[in-house]
């Protein structure tokens, strides 16, 4: 069957079918994923503030925790004051870090000291390995580690012990 010549072929346009309509060029799975990283960058950068402004407190909360477990960790013939020094070495470290007086090489060395101490589960630290730790303690915090204990008494001599120099003769005149 022809078509008569007066009548060609009739074209016509076809949209393809959606159900929803037109779609606009934010649709779909894009949109919510773009929103999706936005949300998650900001809380990435709220909770890099709160950490950097938390930081010092977090880290007394860990030594806490740290301190805790060396606690448990205490040989049973450790003396009370061999335990209450260890506990002084921890605040001294904590208080240190506060006042960003604290040794970050002495730091780093105390941590690969801690790891290796409590690494394996729980066991029982020598009374060396606790002398080890106090001293590694107080090389972060810069405490003397026998708190003047090997000190010279120099009451009554003139000499104060923040002032180690002797006292200066005045000249004649």
């Amino acid at each position: 069957m022809e078509l008569p010549p007066e009548q060609g072929p009739v074209e016509i346009e076809r949209e393809p079918f959606s159900p929803h309509g037109p779609q606009s060029k934010w649709s779909g799975g894009s949109h919510r994923a773009l929103l999706g990283c936005g949300v998650l960058i900001l809380l990435l950068g709220v909770g890099s503030v709160v950490f950097l402004v938390k930081a010092k407190d977090l880290f007394g909360w860990m030594m806490g925790e740290l301190e805790a477990q060396v606690m448990e960790s205490l040989p049973a013939n450790i003396s009370e004051a061999e335990t209450l020094e260890l506990s002084a070495a921890f605040d001294a470290v904590v208080e240190a870090v506060r006042e960003d007086r604290a040794s970050p090489l002495a730091l780093q060395e105390l941590q690969s000291m801690l790891r290796e101490s409590l690494e394996g589960g729980p066991k029982r630290l020598s009374r060396e390995e606790v002398q080890d730790l106090i001293e590694a303690l107080d090389r972060v915090s810069g405490r003397d580690s026998n708190d003047g204990a090997d000190q010279p008494e120099l009451e009554g001599l003139g000499v104060s012990q923040e002032d180690p120099s002797p006292p200066v003769p005045e000249p004649a005149q």
